[in-house]
């Protein structure tokens, strides 16, 4: 199964609650390991970098509680990092995200990401787009399909057309694959930093420098 490893606060229970809710809707596996909960014994730094690995994608949900509590913005940090490290070895995903009620009140950095997401937690369309991102990296079509291949490969027989039923499997899974929202790319005019942005106004915060932006409106207006 497929999991993804958000880092988050418990504290921000109406955040959390909202990307549970995204989670419950798909077939991937939201793995929430928290600051507060290392404290009590079960998470540590061994077991969230091996989580981390683990995962197909980073989800780095920033709230209010995320910045105002001192020792959980470091914890935050230092999931970041170990995700920036394994993004920069397997070509993982990392997705920083934040309500923009919070927007303008935070100010925590992540250095490294391919995605920021600043939604708005009072619009239910929302709750459809962050399922449909987590869906994206749903791979249970990807075993079903390959083993389907397979399956070919041993109708034809083996060596040359087990591997062709193989490579029919993988064809055809990333035709059935679920889409990844893009957003649009950006390139922050205060510390170069690129990535994709998916905006619930035309204003955000980089998260690398945390430089406010404001994009032009079509009528012209900022």
């Amino acid at each position: 199964m497929a999991q993804i490893f958000v880092s988050h606060s418990a504290k921000d229970r109406d955040l959390v609650a909202l990307l549970s809710r995204a989670f419950a809707a798909t077939k991937v596996k939201g793995v929430f390991e928290e600051f507060e909960a290392i404290l009590n014994g079960p998470a540590n730094a061994l077991r969230i970098a091996q989580d981390v690995r683990a995962s197909n994608a980073v989800f780095v949900l920033l709230g209010k509680n995320v910045e105002d509590l001192k020792h959980t913005r470091d914890w935050v940090g230092y999931e970041s990092g170990v995700s920036a490290a394994c993004a920069l070895q397997t070509n993982k995903d990392v997705w920083v995200m934040e309500s923009i009620a919070d927007m303008e009140k935070l100010s925590v950095v992540i250095p490294h990401l391919r995605h920021y997401v600043c939604f708005n937690p009072a619009n239910d369309w929302w709750q459809g787009y962050l399922t449909q991102i987590i869906s994206s990296y749903d791979n249970s079509h990807v075993l079903r399909t390959v083993s389907a291949g397979a399956a070919t490969g041993g109708v034809l027989g083996e060596g040359v057309g087990a591997l062709w039923g193989a490579g029919v499997g993988l064809f055809l899974a990333a035709l059935t694959a679920p889409t990844k929202p893009a957003g649009f790319p950006i390139n922050c005019p205060q510390c170069a930093s690129s990535y994709s942005v998916h905006l619930a106004e035309p204003r955000m915060r980089c998260p690398v420098c945390n430089s406010r932006l404001v994009f032009p409106t079509p009528d012209g207006a900022a």
